[in-house]
């Protein structure tokens, strides 16, 4: 048992420290800047009438 919590430590140790830093380079990378424009982008969506009239005529 001893045995396996040397080994199992130290390897939670680096995954700890390796998450953390990928989070701190996402912080400073920009990565949470902007979090609105994902959610209104598909209220931005530019459905056009003439692409639905050519999708129609393919159905017939």
């Amino acid at each position: 048992m001893t045995g396996s919590l040397l080994l199992l430590l130290p390897i939670a140790l680096i995954f700890v420290v390796l998450i953390g830093a990928l989070f701190w380079w996402a912080i400073f990378a920009g990565q949470f800047d902007d979090t609105q424009k994902g959610g209104e982008s598909i209220l931005m969506d530019d459905d056009t009438p003439g692409d639905q009239e050519s999708s129609n005529d393919d159905r017939r």
